[in-house]
């Protein structure tokens, strides 16, 4: 076999790139954007934020005055403008809440809305994750696909070697069969491939809510990695963007607004009313009125609510506390899995996939002339082949689990990447 032909299948050749050009980056960008913009789960949570926005001017407002009209009459038969008692009574009133009742209950209606969009951030967070992991099935399954299609025509070119060996009485039959073998398992990687591409597109085509076509999406290669950032970084922007977090926070001080406001409570409201009095011929009548409401039962009303926000209050406070030990958690476990990623990814450009490359290079040289048997090749070739698709697989791990750091997702991590990519062929397979 000619040394070129080894060449082409140099694990470097078409595994890694020196990162994502330009137009890799915008294109998913692009997508991203086009998710936010079009995905439905996005627009609900947009659309129930501005309907809990709509409720708090309502919630600070007086309640709604009542009027009604009375007929009373003097004798057995109707008398009005004959009798003084006979009148018809046209009357208004509205009940007052004690100051800052009303701004107490703006304020809390507030804090719910901010609430609701926090939701609106975790809708959006996790939209825009999915995208990116799609994006990575999508660059994986790609990759492969390009080294199957190598793969297939180096073992074209060995089978086209056992079988000039076999002819000339160098080799056996059970080489030839098993080069034959080897490259219908890479035809069924092929279809694997192909298969995990069109189910990364189909996912895309779900968060855009829209039918994708695969020419759509130039992207081809994985990115190499990069350094993740700090543990101090990685805190800040979490403490900062997690939704879960800011939803907590924003509880915690409606929490402390619903205090108030259960103890405010313990105060009267009033009723102020006016009445118009018709009596027919006789000399109109007029009244004004001042009511209040009397807590008489306290105890049982409005006591136990204060315990009940009191207790909510302390609830909010450890849970915040919970959520920033989950988070921190979180996000620690992807930085150590980032980092773990981009060593290994090292290691496969700067010693395994080469070291890959010369035992193949050696194996081959040393069957033609007889010095091990064709397994030994298979061996090799087989080896460097699920290397290759191993650190394909711990690329686009590393580009999902920045993913999900960016998502700032509590889910515990996802498995690893194998140390050989799953549906990888052996060459040594059924040996």
């Amino acid at each position: 076999m000619p040394s070129s032909a080894l060449l082409r299948s140099s694990a470097l050749f078409f595994l890694l790139s020196s990162s994502l050009n330009a137009a890799d980056v915008s294109e998913l960008e692009r997508l991203v954007a086009e998710a936010l913009s079009r995905n439905g789960s996005v627009a609900e949570a947009r659309a129930l934020s501005e309907a809990a926005r709509h409720r708090v001017a309502p919630a600070a407002a007086l309640p709604d005055p009542m009027v009604s009209l009375r007929y009373e009459n003097d004798g057995g038969r109707p008398s009005l403008g004959r009798e003084g008692m006979t009148r018809l009574e046209l009357m208004a009133e509205q009940e007052i809440p004690f100051p800052g009742k009303r701004s107490l209950a703006g304020r809390i209606a507030a804090t719910d809305a901010d609430g609701v969009a926090s939701r609106n951030a975790r809708a959006r967070l996790g939209v825009e994750g999915a995208v990116r992991r799609a994006y990575a099935d999508l660059l994986l399954a790609r990759v492969n696909g390009r080294v199957v299609e190598e793969q297939i025509g180096t073992w074209k070119e060995i089978e086209e070697v056992t079988r000039n060996r076999y002819a000339a009485g160098m080799g056996t039959q059970q080489d030839v069969l098993r080069a034959q073998a080897e490259g219908t398992r890479l035809q069924q990687q092929r279809v694997r491939d192909e298969a995990a591409a069109e189910t990364a597109l189909s996912e895309i085509s779900r968060l855009l809510e829209r039918p994708v076509d695969p020419s759509e999406i130039l992207g081809t290669d994985l990115p190499a990695p990069v350094e993740p950032p700090s543990l101090a970084e990685a805190l800040k922007r979490a403490e900062e963007l997690s939704p879960e977090l800011s939803e907590i926070r924003i509880t915690k001080n409606g929490a402390d607004l619903r205090i108030d406001l259960a103890r405010r409570n313990l105060k009267p409201d009033f009723v102020a009313s006016a009445a118009y009095m018709n009596r027919g011929g006789l000399p109109l009548m007029w009244s004004l009125g001042l009511g209040v409401s009397v807590p008489l039962w306290a105890g049982r009303k409005q006591a136990p609510l204060i315990a009940e926000a009191e207790s909510l209050a302390r609830a909010s406070v450890s849970s915040e506390a919970a959520m920033r030990a989950l988070l921190e958690a979180r996000t620690k476990e992807r930085l150590i899995r980032m980092r773990q990623l981009v060593k290994e990814a090292a290691l496969d450009t700067g010693g395994l996939l080469v070291q890959d490359q010369l035992a193949v290079d050696a194996a081959l040289v040393t069957y033609r002339t007889g010095g091990v048997p064709f397994v030994a090749v298979l061996e090799a070739l087989g080896t460097l082949f699920v290397d290759r698709r191993a650190a394909a697989s711990r690329l686009a791990d590393l580009m999902k689990t920045e993913a999900d750091l960016r998502e700032l997702s509590l889910e515990g991590g996802r498995p690893g990447a194998s140390p050989s990519a799953p549906g990888a062929p052996s060459a040594t397979q059924g040996m």
